[in-house]
């Protein structure tokens, strides 16, 4: 990982500007080729790059803020200058919104050009990829153990694991995937067979969908709904886009069941229960402790502060459940979202908590599990499948809790709802 890739007294080249750039300037080339075969003119292609470029960055940079917009709000300008936080999907929106303009402006074709965009396009996504694996722009994977998981120590945004923690290197597989992509569709685009107008369009609204779909399942982001990220809900709908426009501009008899059942796939695999997201964090000791190490077993993960008194007031009800069910293939787990660590071995030892405590002092698990204030607890099964999240305080010594609980250890079967109710 090298996030500067030249220094120069007080001029630095960072490596996500430079792959960036490499990416504009290799897919305004493969742009002017693809406008040059469709008897275009291939000059249009750097007013294209221009017009793309101005629109993806805002349009990125606006989905970003709304994203995370309790940090824009604190600090708008360091926001909007920080070299993090590029969100691709607002780019998309972004750019074809300014390239429309452009070239209704100009009286083109849109879906020509649009099938002329795309084959560039997707060959400066697998190089910006390289850019986010250079710089660590904070889009990694899960902790791993696989043999080229790998730790992003100097990136530039949101690296917060504990010494010796190694993720799975997500934009690797994006660059790898897009490049894949990029060599499909720039086939296509030579077969004179295959040269209806919007085919490269929606094959790449179709194919980078899938991808990104796919590969959301491995980083750590925000569940949105129904276990699946808001990444993966907008390449359903790019997939979909996709696959009825193919079926549109080419109507092959074998393409409506096969999108069909792409599209089965992907929404019935978000049923049923959502996995838990993973984590390392710190114990009270320091030492490193990930969700994952408890997989076999059902955890009770509980979120909440030392300066929220519901959170205080249920901590006794929680230390008597966690010692009615030690042994039974249960742990409870009391993640802090303090930032001191001071204080809540203070409150531990105040309280006599002899269940594991943990510390996340940047709120990460928080924002991961997507919580709406303290406490909030997940009741999670041996399969690592969240069943039930409950906002606010519970009366933890309600026996009816103490049953649910020993029939998920002994049966796997959560009886009550995903709300805990």
């Amino acid at each position: 990982m090298v996030p500067v890739l030249l220094q120069l007294g007080p001029i630095a080249l960072y490596s996500f500007g430079a792959m960036l750039a490499l990416g504009f300037l290799a897919g305004g080339a493969v742009l002017g080729n693809q406008l040059e075969a469709r008897g275009l003119d291939r000059r249009h292609a750097a007013s294209i790059v221009w017009w793309a470029a101005i629109g993806g960055i805002v349009g990125s940079r606006i989905l970003s803020a709304a994203n995370d917009w309790g940090q824009f709000l604190q600090s708008p300008i360091d926001f909007i200058v920080s070299g993090a936080g590029f969100v691709w999907y607002g780019g998309l929106i972004g750019g074809t919104l300014s390239v429309t303009a452009y070239v209704l402006l100009r009286s083109l074709p849109w879906l020509a050009v649009g099938d002329c965009v795309m084959v560039g396009l997707v060959l400066g996504q697998a190089i910006g990829r390289v850019g986010c694996q250079l710089s660590g722009d904070g889009d990694w994977g899960q902790v791993s153990d696989l043999p080229w998981a790998m730790a992003y120590t100097r990136a530039i945004f949101g690296w917060n694991y504990p010494e010796g923690v190694l993720v799975q290197p997500a934009p690797v597989y994006e660059s790898l995937m897009y490049s894949g992509i990029f060599v499909l569709l720039l086939q296509i685009s030579r077969d004179p067979a295959r040269q209806q107008t919007g085919t490269l369009f929606f094959a790449y609204l179709l194919l980078t969908g899938l991808a990104r779909f796919a590969v959301e399942f491995i980083r750590i982001e925000p569940r949105f709904w129904l276990d699946l990220t808001e990444a993966q809900w907008i390449g359903i709908g790019s997939m979909a886009a996709g696959a009825i426009g193919l079926l549109w501009v080419r109507r092959p008899a074998a393409l409506a069941p096969a999108a069909t059942a792409l599209l089965a796939v992907c929404v019935l695999g978000c049923t049923g229960p959502k996995t838990a997201p993973d984590f390392v964090v710190q114990d009270l000791k320091g030492q490193a402790a990930r969700l994952s190490q408890h997989r076999g077993k059902v955890v009770f993960l509980n979120l909440w502060t030392t300066w929220c008194p519901p959170c205080r007031e249920e901590m006794p009800a929680m230390q008597r459940l966690a010692k009615k069910l030690e042994g039974e293939g249960f742990v409870m787990l009391a993640l802090s979202e303090d930032d001191e660590a001071t204080k809540v071995k203070a409150f531990v030892d105040e309280m006599n908590i002899e269940f594991p405590v943990l510390i996340d002092p940047t709120g990460a698990v928080g924002r991961q599990y997507g919580i709406t204030g303290y406490p909030e607890t997940f009741i999670i099964n041996r399969e690592g499948k969240q069943v039930a999240r409950y906002i606010g305080p519970r009366d933890w010594s309600d026996p009816q809790v103490e049953r649910d609980l020993r029939t998920l250890i002994d049966e796997g079967r959560w009886d009550r709802g995903p709300d805990g109710n």
